[in-house]
C-alpha cells in the first residue's frame, strides 16, 4: 500500500515539475491591443482630399497589429481642429457606447498625448501647426504601457472624428475594433 501512495506522489511530482517547466518554455506573457477592421466613415474633400486607414499584423508569430494611416491636408491642422474619441464596450453582440472619452486639439493630440500620439510623433514634424500636404504614418501601435491597469473592457470599438473649432463641422470620422488580448512570446 505505500508503494502505491509513494508512485503516485513522485508521478505529480514529476507532473508538477513538467508543468512549471513548459510554462518557463513558452515565454513571458505580455498584453497587447489587437486593432482590426478600421473604417473612414466620412471625409470632406476641402480639407481631406485623400484619407486611407489599414491595420496588420506581419506574421502569425508577432501578436500586435500595425495601423497605417495615409492622408493629405488641404489646410494646416493645429490649433484650429479638436479630435474626439469615444470608446464603445461590445457587449451581447453590439457595441455599447462607455464613459471613456478624450477630446483634444490636434497639435495636443501629437505632441502632448501618451495613448495615442505617442505613434504619431514619431511621423509628424515637431512645429504645430501640422503643414498641408501628403503625411505618411507607418507602423503606429497604441504603447501598451500607457493602458490603465484598469482598463474596464476587453473589447469594444475606438470612434473616432474630427471637428473644425469655428464652425463645428465634421472633417473626418472612422472607427476601428479593438480588443486587449494575451500572448506569450
Amino acid at each position: 500500500m505505500t508503494d502505491i501512495v509513494v508512485l503516485i506522489l513522485f508521478v505529480s511530482v514529476l507532473f508538477t515539475i513538467s508543468i512549471q517547466e513548459r510554462r518557463n518554455s513558452m515565454g513571458k506573457r505580455i498584453q497587447y491591443f489587437s486593432t482590426e477592421r478600421p473604417s473612414i466613415l466620412y471625409s470632406d474633400p476641402h480639407y481631406l482630399p485623400y484619407v486611407n486607414l489599414t491595420s496588420q499584423r506581419y506574421s502569425r508569430k508577432d501578436p500586435f497589429y500595425y495601423v497605417d494611416l495615409h492622408f493629405h491636408l488641404a489646410v494646416p491642422f493645429g490649433h484650429n481642429t479638436t479630435v474626439h474619441f469615444y470608446f464603445y464596450e461590445f457587449l451581447t453582440n453590439q457595441y455599447k457606447r462607455g464613459f471613456i472619452e478624450m477630446h483634444m486639439t490636434f497639435c495636443d493630440l501629437v505632441h502632448k498625448d501618451l495613448f495615442f500620439g505617442a505613434a504619431m510623433r514619431k511621423h509628424l514634424p515637431p512645429s504645430c501647426p501640422i503643414p498641408s500636404g501628403p503625411h505618411h504614418l507607418y507602423n503606429m501601435t497604441i504603447p501598451i504601457e500607457q493602458v490603465p491597469k484598469g482598463f474596464p473592457f476587453t473589447k469594444g470599438r475606438i470612434y473616432c472624428n474630427i471637428t473644425e473649432n469655428i464652425r463645428n463641422k465634421i472633417i473626418v470620422a472612422g472607427y476601428i475594433d479593438m480588443e486587449l488580448k494575451y500572448a506569450r512570446i
